[in-house]
């Protein structure tokens, strides 16, 4: 296994339980509006068999700022390998994120004429300033910056479903879209992520 590939992994799950080893509960109603601070963590993996392939980390702490209006920072790594055969190459990305989800609907059983979904619809945002290899992701590449990196800020916006997965715990899906402006864009569209908030 690639010493890069198995460093990245160690990375991930440090990243993932130390958001998770002493975190709090989302709580979708006022009843525990006293409570409003959170962390949590998510992974993310994205492969495309032919192209690139993606494993991202995630911890963070947030607020709520009124019962439906959340908002927080945290940190992000990523490692990132491009397979196309004209520019293999492999990558670590990471930077601090902010992000803001907003509660549109709070129990999408009551909304939807179907009982399947105990859950709520959340809409999410967020900037990440990404540290990236100036070689490999600068529009105007130069050879000789390989050790040379820049920042780069990640627009994400989305919309989502979290529901609850136990006393504690709460089961998010997260759909979103890299809206950068830049053409050389990190993600591919669109981004689906998979996680666990305590």
């Amino acid at each position: 296994m690639d010493k890069y590939f198995k460093n990245s992994i160690i990375i991930l799950f440090i990243i993932l339980f130390s958001g998770i080893r002493n975190s709090e509960s989302y709580a979708l109603t006022g009843d525990d509006y006293s409570r409003r601070h959170f962390y949590g963590s998510y992974i993310g993996i994205d492969i495309d068999p032919g192209l690139i392939n993606q494993f991202e980390g995630t911890a963070f702490i947030g607020y709520r700022i009124i019962p439906r209006w959340h908002a927080g920072f945290g940190g992000k790594y990523q490692y990132y390998y491009n397979k196309r055969l004209d520019n293999v190459f492999r990558a670590h990305i990471f930077g601090p994120m902010v992000f803001s989800d907003l509660i549109a609907i709070k129990d999408l059983d009551e909304f939807l004429p179907f009982r399947f979904i105990d859950g709520a619809f959340f809409i999410h945002a967020e900037m990440n300033l990404f540290s990236l290899p100036e070689r490999h992701f600068a529009i105007n590449n130069n050879e000789h910056r390989d050790k040379k990196r820049f920042f780069r800020p990640t627009w994400l916006t989305g919309a989502g479903i979290k529901r609850q997965a136990g006393a504690n715990s709460y089961f998010k899906v997260l759909l979103m879209f890299d809206v950068s402006a830049h053409s050389n864009k990190i993600y591919s569209n669109p981004v689906v992520r998979f996680g666990l908030i305590f």
